[in-house]
Parts: structure tokens; sequence; C-alpha cells
């Protein structure tokens, strides 16, 4: 009888397993180091400092959801309100009851931050490549970790113990992502409409969703928000009550602190910030309105476009900065959108040719905050010369300069005459480029060996 007997297991030398440890250390330990020092900074906020507006969360909100004074009253010391739908104050009151110390509670909503942030890099990537294998979304997004927590909106976030990335990524998640919850798919819209029932500015996607025809998804975002606001109602009444009859109209607010003394507080990098710093003082709500009703107008319609004709992501980018600008308050945290924008803008398919350096030059100016250069606080912004509101203004300029170059890039599909012009063109197909310009991509699954006639590239004039 013949036997076969298995082959010998090949030996292992010292040296090749030496060599395997030098492979895994170059290729996993930058993402661990940035992950190591992102986690220390979190550490150091959550242990070392004092989150403020987690405070406002947790000792108005989570303690005075159940009673008419959650508007009433301010935070001491600082004078801040809270200013939230009372359906967010409902969901921090568990975390309020839970934790007995300020270290836990703050170390705890800080790591709720960091992965977020984590998750936030993660879709992102995945939605401007997702070709990609998911080891080196993940490899990558650990790696840019620390980068992006150093991003002035993003650590002003996790040093407040805010709420935005965790919206922001709901939001992502909802209109870009696979909306799946284990086995099951969400339908398109019930996430936002927990982020808009939790911190309102989201809001703005449903007319979003509606003028890019997905009037379903519409239709269960704004239902959605609706039955957190009739549930909050159904458990809180007087709370709900004080909100949407008088809290909700008072945009000011926001802006009546110690902290905040004023919408022109150099933080604020909303229109009215901006109107306010130039004009030296508050500008009413009802002077600024045709221009809100303009940029709010133009913004979406530049945002439907630009989810027809060159990427849902690119669509999704232009409504959140849009929103940036029309709303009453924009502080500095609030724009944590910068994070998916530069991955756009460096990674994406439809970026600009440029688009690298473009997002270098965003990465710096959000790191290096010129806003916080300027004399601040004490109403000192109000009295700025022009470098000055240059500088203060900074963060505003470069979300209407995105927008700005958007809508130029998108002209031929803007004004009905260029549009006509530039259907009435025969385009040939081309090649995608390791760089392509800004254009239209029908289908990017295509094979790069053969060019069909739906897998092109429309490079704009």
């Amino acid at each position: 009888m013949t036997t076969i007997e298995p082959p010998l297991r090949q030996r292992t030398t010292p040296t090749a397993s030496l060599r395997g440890l030098v492979r895994r250390a170059t290729r996993w330990g930058p993402a661990l180091i940035s992950v190591m020092a992102a986690l220390g900074c979190g550490l150091y906020f959550a242990l070392r400092t004092y989150e403020v507006d987690l405070g406002v969360y947790l000792r108005l909100g989570g303690r005075y959801i159940f009673t008419p004074h959650l508007y009433s009253l301010g935070l001491g010391h600082t004078g801040l309100l809270f200013t939230y739908p009372p359906f967010a104050a409902l969901l921090f009151s568990p975390w309020q009851r839970l934790f007995t110390t300020v270290d836990a509670v703050q170390m705890g909503w800080t790591m709720c931050n960091l992965a977020a942030l984590v998750a936030l890099l993660v879709l992102s990537l995945r939605i401007v490549r997702p070709e990609w294998r998911r080891a080196s979304r993940w490899r990558l997004a650990l790696v840019l970790t620390l980068p992006a927590l150093l991003l002035n909106p993003v650590l002003v976030t996790v040093g407040f113990g805010q709420v935005n990335l965790v919206v922001t990524l709901l939001v992502l998640w909802d209109l870009l992502g696979s909306r799946r919850v284990g086995p099951w798919r969400l339908p398109m819209g019930i996430a936002t409409g927990v982020a808009a029932a939790v911190k309102l500015t989201p809001i703005i996607f449903v007319p979003y969703l509606v003028v890019t025809r997905r009037f379903r998804a519409a239709a269960t975002c704004l239902a959605t928000f609706v039955a957190c606001g009739v549930v909050t109602f159904a458990i809180s009444p007087a709370s709900s009550r004080v909100y949407w009859t008088k809290a909700l109209f008072e945009p000011t607010r926001t802006a009546t602190s110690v902290l905040t003394p004023g919408l022109g507080f150099i933080s604020n990098q909303s229109l009215s910030g901006v109107a306010a710093r130039i004009a030296h003082g508050d500008v009413p709500q009802l002077a600024l309105m045709p221009f809100l009703i303009l940029v709010s107008a133009g913004g979406l319609w530049v945002a439907s476009v630009a989810h027809r004709h060159s990427s849902p992501m690119l669509g999704v980018l232009v409504c959140a900065a849009t929103c940036l600008l029309v709303s009453p308050v924009t502080w500095s945290h609030h724009m944590v959108w910068v994070v998916p924008a530069i991955l756009w803008l460096a990674l994406g398919r439809d970026r600009p040719r440029y688009g690298r350096w473009i997002a270098g030059g965003a990465a710096v100016l959000f790191w290096s905050a010129p806003i916080w250069w300027v004399p601040h606080g004490r109403l000192l912004e109000l009295h700025l010369n022009v470098w000055q509101l240059a500088a203060g203004d900074s963060f505003f300029v470069a979300v209407v300069a995105f927008l700005g170059w958007v809508a130029f890039r998108l002209r031929p599909w803007l004004l009905p005459r260029a549009r006509a012009d530039n259907e009435a063109v025969a385009v040939a197909p081309v090649l995608p480029r390791s760089q392509p310009t800004f254009g239209i991509v029908a289908n990017a699954a295509a094979s790069r060996s053969s060019v069909t006639s739906s897998s092109v590239i429309r490079p704009l004039r």
C-alpha cells in the first residue's frame, strides 16, 4: 500500500519573521501612532478641561427637559442657554443620570466624538473611492485621524463636547452611505430626520431631496423629524411648547452669553455674523432676509445640478455649505463638513484638476485658523480694520469661494443658453485620467480597457 505523506511545513526563519513584522509595522505603524496621539488629545480634553457645551446638554438639557424652565435657565458663570430642540435634551437625559462625575461623562462623550470622527473618515473614503479595499480605507482613515482632529472645527467640537461630528455622520451616512443596520436597510431620510430633530440645521436637506427629485426620501425625512417632535411633546409638553412657539424664533439666544457676546462674535462665520462685523453691530435678520433667500435658493439650485451632473457627494457638500452661510449662527465648530470636503477635493473622481493642491490649502487654512488671530471677545471684533476682517472672516470666504467655484464650473448646466449649447456639442469618449478634470462620470465601474458610450467623461468648458 502506497501512502502519500503531507509535505513538510516550510520553516520560518527568524529573518523572515522579522521582515514580516517590519512590513506590518510599516503598513499600520503610522495609523497606530495617529490614533494614539488623537486619543491622547481626547484624554487631555476629557480630564484637564471643562467641555462647556456638554455641560449645557447635561446640566440644562438633561436635567430640565421635564420642566418648563429648559429654555429660560443659563449655565452658571457662562450664561449659555440651551438652544437645541427638546428632542436633543431628551436624548441627553439618560447621560445626565448615568454618569456621576464630570470626568466620567466627558470621557465617555469624547470617545464617542473620536469614534464618530473615524467613522466619518471611513465613510467619506468609501464614498469617494468605492473601489478601494476595506483594509486600505481603514488604514488611511486611521492615519488621517490626528490631522483631521487638528482641523479647527473638529478640534473645537471635541474640546467643547459638541454634537457636530455625530450630526454630520448621520446625514452623510443617510444620503450617501449604505444605511444598513445589521440585516436591515433603513429608508433614506430617517437618519437625516433624526439629525434635524437634534440640531435643526440639517432640515435644509429636505428641500435638497425635493429638488433632486427624491420625494419619498424628503417625505421620510420630514415625517421622522415631526415624529421625534411629537414624541418629545408627549413626554415634555411644557418644554416643547416654549421651544416651538418662542425660543425657535430668537436666533440671538445662541449669542447672549459671556463666551459668545452677540452675533458678531468672531466664531460666527455665517452671513449674519460677517454682516455684523462689517456693520460694526448686529444687523436685523429682516434686513438680511432677501440675501438669505437668494443664497438659499441659489445654493440648492447649484446643489441639485451638482448632484445630477457631477456626483451626489458634491451635491451634499454644496447643500451643507449653503446651510453654513444662511444659518443665523455658524460657529467655527459647525464647519466639520470640511473633513469630507477635503477628502473629496483630494480623492474624488470629479475633483478639480488641482484638487489635491486645493485640499492642502484648505487643510492649512483650517489648521491655522486665522479667525482667532484677530482681536475678539468683549465686542472687539466689531471694530476690526480691513485686513483683520479678511483674516477674521477667512472661513466664510473659503465657503463662498467653494460655492462660487462649483457654480462657475457647472455653468453649462446652470445657464439655459449655455446648457443648450453644451447639449448640442457632440462629446467624444475619453479615457479617465489619473487626475480627471471636473466633469461627469456616467459609469465609474466600467472597464478601463474599453470605453463605451455609457462610460464617458465630459469635460466642462
